[in-house]
């Protein structure tokens, strides 16, 4: 495929960090305002960029095609009860999902208990449906629970010496559940409540705890419940008690959009989308951005200026989030509509660059420089070079090319788009220190 002729041509003025930012300490750069990114399509009187010899990036790996192929393994190995082969399969399910999500790696803890039973081992079947029931963390977490507690009923059979044992367990976790079900719901501390909880103690069930810590909560009056859910929101850090987390974040977020707390709407939202993004790969974190960050992010950056937002994720969470473009369906082209606002909503990532880019300067220098990009048909960014060749190989591109890695804009037909844009980075004086 080869570049379109009319390349998208972007200008912008930026600091040397992100605007809106605190002011630099000593040895830092001062910000410039970032003026507004202004674009359109090279009028078709302008020269077309130097033609570039591109190549495509490859397609992006399936993480999960080794997982599932593991999977799909282990499953006909236990179809036809051949117990070394599925327990072979299962080693590389396991180890695979370590890599992945909360999904995957319950659908291991599910396979592993199959394994067992097909193997006849009614220990090691109990204690594999014991790690699949704590394993249980992802949206349909009660389904998964149920699964898992049937799972351990059901292994009383492969040892009938064990099957008293294990219908009392099973009664007690059974109970328990619908205990803190049932508080939760009726948002009231139930008289069986602490049963639960000496059991959720007991059994290390962070699920099981964590649910109780939120009934009690929601039993509370008011101060005290926001104080309760939000020790519970700061205090749920495994990942089992991810679906109760989310749930103390939700009444939170509640009270503070009914009372218009702007900063803390926009604190909640981040730390949900946060909570939902870990239970995804690591790899694909970065882009787990839902479209409630944005609106809430848009109605702090209103209130308190352009990047409040992303500065309070940065200090709040340590890292930010996008939104994948690619995700969108094909269209014919990019249009300048597209390019703005994928340009703006990765912006913090190569600000960051061109603030260490500034630090490299000496005051009161100042230098501009102009990027070209390449916008492939799958969304994603190459051949990252500046109009200044002997810039090709310094700090600074190496830094942008990193960052251009996340970049994802809308899939698109048709001829490859070139994109241009310029940055002016000014050092500040330095303060020498006292």
């Amino acid at each position: 495929m080869r570049s379109s002729r009319v390349a998208l041509v972007l200008s912008c003025l930026l600091g040397c960090a992100t605007p809106g930012a605190r002011a630099p300490s000593s040895g830092q750069t001062q910000a410039k305002p970032a003026d507004e990114l202004a674009s359109a399509f090279e009028p078709d009187s302008a020269p077309p960029p130097p033609r570039v010899v591109a190549r495509q990036p490859p397609p992006l790996p399936d993480l999960r095609a080794p997982f599932r192929g593991a999977a799909e393994r282990t499953t006909r190995a236990l179809a036809q009860r051949d117990v070394e082969a599925a327990q072979a399969a299962l080693t590389d399910v396991e180890r695979e999902a370590q890599a992945l999500g909360f999904a995957e790696r319950t659908q291991a803890a599910e396979l592993a208990f199959k394994v067992a039973v097909v193997a006849g081992a009614p220990t090691g079947a109990a204690a594999r449906a014991r790690a699949w029931l704590m394993a249980c963390a992802i949206d349909a977490v009660d389904t998964c629970r149920a699964a898992a507690l049937n799972a351990l009923l059901s292994t009383g059979r492969l040892d009938p010496a064990t099957t008293r044992q294990r219908q009392e367990e099973v009664a007690g976790l059974q109970r328990a559940e619908r205990c803190v079900q049932s508080a939760e719901r009726l948002e009231r501390a139930e008289k069986c409540l602490p049963e639960a909880e000496a059991l959720a103690r007991a059994t290390s069930d962070a699920f099981l705890k964590a649910r109780a810590e939120l009934a009690r909560a929601l039993a509370a009056p008011e101060p005290r419940q926001a104080a309760l859910l939000a020790q519970l929101e700061a205090s749920c850090t495994e990942p089992a008690c991810l679906p109760v987390r989310r749930k103390a974040l939700a009444r939170l977020l509640a009270r503070a959009r009914a009372e218009k707390r702007t900063l803390d709407v926009a604190r909640l939202t981040l730390k949900d989308a946060h909570a939902a993004g870990a239970a995804l790969p690591a790899s694909e974190r970065r882009w787990s951005r839902p479209p409630e960050t944005d609106a809430a992010c848009a109605a702090l950056d209103a209130a308190n200026g352009a990047g409040a937002c992303r500065r309070l994720e940065k200090e709040l969470l340590g890292s930010w989030t996008f939104r994948d473009f690619s995700k969108s369906p094909p269209r014919e082209g990019l249009t300048r509509e597209q390019v703005v606002t994928v340009n703006e909503h990765y912006a913090p990532l190569l600000q960051e660059c061109l603030a260490a880019q500034a630090r490299r300067l000496t005051p009161p220098d100042s230098a501009h420089y102009e990027l070209r990009w390449m916008v492939f048909n799958d969304g994603r960014v190459g051949e990252v070079h500046f109009k200044q060749p002997a810039l090709d190989d310094s700090e600074l591109a190496s830094c942008l090319r990193s960052q251009f890695e996340a970049w994802r804009y809308p899939r698109y037909d048709g001829e490859w788009q070139h994109v241009e844009q310029g940055f002016t980075i000014t050092a500040a004086e330095r303060r020498s220190a006292r």
